[in-house]
């Protein structure tokens, strides 16, 4: 069997490859960089990713390695980081400790760049994963059998070919496939940002201030300061504007002084600028996530503003709902229009994310409005700057003209930090708007996520879900909805999740002991006619698995005789609220299954 082509090994990338792997499947994973990324970059993982990451065999290790919660579990709204705290909000919601019981593991703030090296770690010891770093993807073939890839590895006038059966572009928001596919990605562009990597020990300046970011409303440093391994490791994101601004006019020395000002202190004797990274906060969206065979993961076929971290979490669940099916088609299990379900489930939620994160910008940049820097302008600013007339003024004029603009549209802020009436009413009137904290964790946007369509069987009621079901979450087994957690004992004695008695190629049918006699004979007589693994599951008295808490009842949604039938990668295919006897059983299951094959 060839093996999958996944070019791109970011957190998307090699989460796939671990995922492959664990089904049997070989990869080849093409990465144009030689080592790791280097810039801290993303560093929120939700609790659905950590769930990922447990399958994989990580969560454990990462759960160890990271930071205490509480350290930084606030956001800041501040002149400079040692200067005046207009605000300060928890990002943790009230109610965080009953959030803990919804999974087996938690969120938490873990830095991509840390992150990529423990996974690259895991995928450096598979041997069904041919890692190829410092190869950059040249070209793309492909035909109905397989698709071959054109690498050329660093600097070297010859080039190579790997041959593979699947190709998945998870090369980021430029994507070079995307590209050379002709695929469109369409979406705004809001703003061209610089991301400066500091280390910098500030523990005695952030004391009784800890946060995880520090919104900064300075004319000298606009933008944010993100703390990823607090004291010492800090990232300062400011926006520039090109064409007249390039990420190479932000020399080290300058970068040095703008910390200086994010900082509020010259007083940093062991600053070390580490990266000076440029990236683009875009929401946009390809217009297919697969043409042929290849498909695109996460920010290839999706990206999305900062505000609420979801754009490696949504990327890292895209190869989780992509990995079972890849596996399912290379072994026969299903034909290769089965792949179409991908796009037709991870669209919508990578659209509803995209949707959130850019309601969070707003809020952000409404602040800003309030302190003068509205958005409005900064959009007239950047459609003068790429006028022609404009562009026909010498060099240094229109640098100056992009000086002078910005410094007019920032020049309220200097009124955060005035000790007068004036400054008083405006730090008031901005405390008074800050976005609550908790919109960067809401645990129904992270856990609540269904598929309305796809590899599953539709129900005609109503979906269960809370009043607002982005901020809360309700669990349920409605078809498409992720199965809810529930911790069980097994007949050892051992403390397992429902979720880590999923089958990884196949379903596995939860009943209760009522109705174990009806539904294990119907199980067997539909695995005559699936071909995927399946697998009859009891909780409760006398069943495989007690259900101590006496919980599974609530969720499952279903009667005593009922069922739930949930995939490879927890979310739930079908259910059946009620079924009186095998022959209806087997007619049931064997039509649910059915679907689940077109």
């Amino acid at each position: 069997m060839p093996p999958v082509v996944i070019v791109g090994a970011g957190p998307t990338g090699l989460t796939l490859a671990l995922l492959l792997a664990n089904r049997g499947i070989r990869s080849v994973l093409v990465e144009r960089n030689t080592a790791p990324k280097k810039h801290p970059a993303a560093h929120i993982l939700n609790t659905r990713t950590m769930e990922v990451f447990r399958e994989i065999g990580v969560a454990q290790e990462l759960e160890a390695a990271c930071q205490p919660q509480n350290e930084a579990a606030y956001i800041s709204w501040v002149v400079s980081v040692t200067g005046r705290l207009i605000g300060r909000e928890p990002i943790m919601p009230p109610d965080y400790a009953s959030i803990l019981s919804f999974s087996p593991t938690r969120a938490m703030l873990f830095p991509q760049n840390r992150l990529e090296r423990m996974l690259r770690g895991r995928v450096l010891d598979s041997p069904l994963v041919a890692y190829h770093a410092g190869c950059a993807c040249e070209a793309v073939q492909q035909n109905a059998n397989h698709v071959t890839v054109t690498m050329r590895r660093g600097d070297s006038s010859q080039t190579e070919t790997v041959t593979g059966s699947w190709l998945v572009a998870c090369d980021g928001a430029s994507s070079p496939v995307r590209r050379m596919l002709g695929i469109r990605s369409t979406g705004p562009v809001f703003q061209h940002m610089l991301g400066v990597y500091f280390t910098a020990d500030l523990e005695r300046h952030i004391r009784g201030r800890e946060s995880t970011l520090y919104w900064l409303m300075n004319p000298a440093a606009m933008g944010v300061i993100i703390s990823y391994w607090m004291p010492r490791e800090w990232a300062l994101n400011v926006p520039y504007f090109p064409p007249q601004q390039q990420p190479g006019d932000f020399t080290e020395p300058l970068c040095r002084e703008m910390i200086y000002d994010a900082v509020g202190t010259r007083d940093l004797p062991d600053l070390q600028v580490q990266d000076i990274s440029p990236w683009v906060m875009s929401a946009r969206m390809a217009e297919t996530f697969q043409r042929g065979r290849v498909l695109l993961a996460g920010d290839a076929a999706h990206s999305m503003p900062p505000t609420g971290g979801l754009g490696l979490n949504t990327g890292v669940q895209d190869a989780h709902n992509l990995a079972w099916k890849l596996a399912a088609v290379l072994h026969g299990k299903r034909d290769a229009s089965f792949l179409h379900t991908y796009e037709l489930e991870r669209r919508a939620v990578a659209q509803r994310n995209i949707d959130i994160s850019v309601r969070n910008l707003d809020r952000n940049q409404s602040i800003h409005a309030l302190a003068g820097a509205k958005v409005d302008r900064l959009k007239l600013m950047v459609a003068l700057q790429n006028s022609w007339g404009f562009q026909q003024l010498p060099q240094s004029w229109q640098r100056w003209l992009v000086r002078e603009a910005i410094r007019v549209g920032t020049s309220k802020y200097h009124w955060c930090d005035d000790a007068g009436p004036r400054g008083e009413a405006l730090r008031a009137l901005l405390a008074a708007n800050l976005p609550s904290g908790t919109e960067h964790y809401r645990v129904g946007g992270d856990l609540g996520g269904v598929y309305r369509e796809g590899a599953i069987v539709p129900e005609n009621s109503p979906l269960p879900e809370a009043a607002d079901p982005i901020q809360n979450y309700r669990p349920t087994t409605w078809p498409g909805a992720r199965l809810p957690h529930l911790w069980l004992t097994a007949r050892t004695g051992e403390r397992v999740s429902n979720h880590d008695v999923l089958e990884p190629e196949g379903f596995v049918l939860f009943v209760h002991p009522e109705g174990r006699s009806v539904w294990e004979p119907a199980l067997r007589q539909a695995q005559l006619q699936e071909p995927l693994t399946l697998r009859c599951i009891t909780i409760g008295e006398g069943g495989q698995y007690s259900d101590p808490l006496g919980k599974w009842r609530r969720l499952s949604e279903v009667e005593p005789t009922g069922a739930v039938l949930v995939r490879p990668d927890g979310h739930v295919a079908w259910r059946a609220i009620r079924i009186d006897n095998f022959a209806n059983a087997t007619k049931a299951l064997g039509k649910a299954l059915q679907r689940l094959r077109q």
